[in-house]
């Protein structure tokens, strides 16, 4: 399957942090008729691997597979949607934003964040975003009975509403980019390295609820004890013109490789990834001659960020990222061919990847 038709595919599934049963069911069909082995862990955690000619040493690539968005809070006797946020949904572009309310029953309801008419917005309040609790969705009912009777409670997930588009031959905005993106890496690389073969075994997992906690990867991690990890993720592209003094991220430049992340707001989270293993990946798009770029953030967070402290002895990891644009709104934009450039190197990485591979700190 082409890489864009694999995105619009996986794009189109809903599945908030730990509702994720869709994507499972996804990712597992996926991997089925390409791996060894695919099994499910009790988290909801997909995860495939392909033997090599030895059992050792195994690398683990992985990506999360859930989306951030909202869950109903409370229903009004007039029909309107109170929500909470599930993961970091950025309040200032919430209002107007199409959504689509997901029921125990399986059906999919439209529903849009309302807005204050432009005309009546008093002047004050013309340059202010409301909080959360100020801000309601609208479904087109009129009592809370009726809205009862779709089904709908409290609890239950809403997501943005499925989008696709071709922006040109290389660009696309979608929602949920972040990270279907990765789940596109694993199967691709997956499909390539089946046919080329490996050294030692490679594990790919798809997990869960990175965007709740970042911490849904860690039964994998328990459970594989791996001896290197690479994650993969999006990052943030720098190349619009009021981030650009931030970084020079691009689009369309090539994969980021992880140099240094911190998420310093509470968490005190973040990746410095191993030194051999970040250069491993350097190498491979060099012999490539794949362009790659070096990211150093402040403010990110992903999977990685305490999965490396979980073993005996810990992890050596890496990350590989795909520049993208307008994270956790409702439209977000990449370049495809940033993404199979960076399979190409996910494949180089996992095919030599042997036990002569040295990712030992001394010296």
């Amino acid at each position: 399957m082409k890489t864009v038709e694999l995105l619009e595919e996986l794009t189109a599934i809903p599945a908030l942090s730990g509702r994720e049963e869709a994507m499972i069911a996804a990712m597992r069909r996926h991997f089925e008729p390409m791996a060894d082995e695919v099994r499910v862990d009790r988290l909801g955690n997909v995860i495939a691997t392909i033997k090599g000619k030895a059992d050792e040493p195994k690398l683990l690539i992985f990506a999360h597979m859930d989306e951030l968005g909202l869950i109903v809070r409370k229903i009004d006797e007039d029909g309107f949607l109170r929500f909470e946020r599930v993961g970091g949904v950025p309040e200032k572009s919430l209002l107007g934003t199409w959504v689509e309310i997901h029921t125990d029953a399986g059906t999919c309801i439209p529903g849009l964040v309302g807005t204050t008419s432009h005309h009546v917005t008093p002047p004050e309040k013309k340059f202010v975003v409301p909080s959360r609790l100020e801000m309601y969705i609208d479904i087109g009912r009129e009592s809370r009975e009726e809205v009862e009777h779709l089904g709908i409670q409290v609890g239950d997930a809403i997501t943005y509403r499925h989008s696709f588009t071709h922006l040109s031959d290389d660009r696309i905005a979608a929602k949920s980019l972040d990270n279907r993106v990765g789940c596109a890496l694993l199967i691709q690389s997956l499909a390539q390295l089946k046919e080329k073969g490996v050294e030692g075994t490679i594990h790919f997992a798809a997990t869960v609820q990175e965007e709740f906690n970042v911490r849904g990867a860690w039964p994998v991690f328990q459970a594989i004890k791996p001896d290197a990890a690479i994650c993969l993720d999006v990052t943030i592209a720098c190349d619009t013109p009021e981030i650009k003094h931030l970084a020079d991220m691009r689009l369309g430049a090539g994969p980021a490789v992880g140099c240094y992340e911190f998420h310093g707001r509470g968490t005190l989270g973040g990746l410095i990834p191993n030194p051999k293993l970040r250069r491993l990946i350097e190498s491979a798009a060099r012999d490539l001659k794949i362009p790659l770029q070096r990211e150093v953030l402040i403010g990110i967070i992903t999977d990685a960020a305490f999965s490396q402290l979980l073993t005996e002895g810990g992890v050596p990891m890496a990350a590989l990222a795909i520049p993208t644009r307008y994270t956790h709104a409702s439209v977000e934009s990449c370049s495809l061919r940033d993404i199979e450039q960076a399979v190409q190197i996910l494949v180089e990485v996992a095919h030599h990847f042997s036990v002569d591979v040295d990712l030992s700190r001394e010296g």
